[in-house]
């Protein structure tokens, strides 16, 4: 059962799912219809552990791209690819070699060139936004703790010098002066 092998690639096992959604994307853009994908992904795409050899087909990586993220897999295996580990329990590889075989009118190397064209056409602009709100969400968190901060000093300075908590309770209206308090009676 072994075919001959047109062209290869190492993908850590997070990227499987994006590999093949971006190799889908770029066979479909190449005219390639809904059968002649599910034969190249069934028998013409493969992939094996680049540490113990263990083998997932493109079948396998259709699961995992496609399933939802609480979805039940319908195999444990599958279950720890997509959490982004070895399907062997017990290997501690995160990356997979996977396999492309030959498959008529295909150039992997330009579906490839493709597909990689489209994951960072998607995935640019996100990853920049992402950044920069990550930034601005610092921030924004820095910002509101100084302003607490100072709020909270404001506070304490307040009740120190005034006596009372503004808002909670009503100020002091009356005083007392020492002088005209009662001497005591001497003796």
């Amino acid at each position: 059962m072994s075919q001959p092998v047109s062209d290869s690639a190492q993908v850590h096992v997070e990227r499987i799912a994006a590999l093949y959604t971006g190799i889908a994307a770029a066979l479909s853009e190449a005219g390639f219809n809904g059968s002649q994908l599910n034969e190249i992904f069934s028998s013409h795409i493969r992939g094996e552990c680049v540490q113990c050899g263990i083998r997932i087909t493109g079948d396998d990586m259709a699961h995992v791209a496609l399933a939802e993220v609480k979805t039940e897999m319908p195999d444990s295996r599958l279950d720890r690819l997509r959490q982004g580990y070895c399907v062997r329990n017990g290997c501690d590889s995160y990356y997979y070699r996977i396999h492309f075989d030959d498959y008529p009118d295909l150039d992997w190397t330009k579906i490839r060139e493709t597909a990689g064209h489209l994951a960072v056409a998607t995935q640019a602009t996100p990853e920049k936004e992402t950044s920069a709100t990550t930034i601005r969400d610092w921030l924004l968190i820095r910002l509101a703790v100084g302003l607490g901060v100072v709020l909270i000093l404001l506070l304490f300075w307040h009740i120190r010098y005034y006596g009372y908590v503004p808002v909670l309770q009503k100020p002091h209206k009356y005083t007392v002066d020492p002088a005209s308090a009662s001497p005591r009676p001497a003796r």
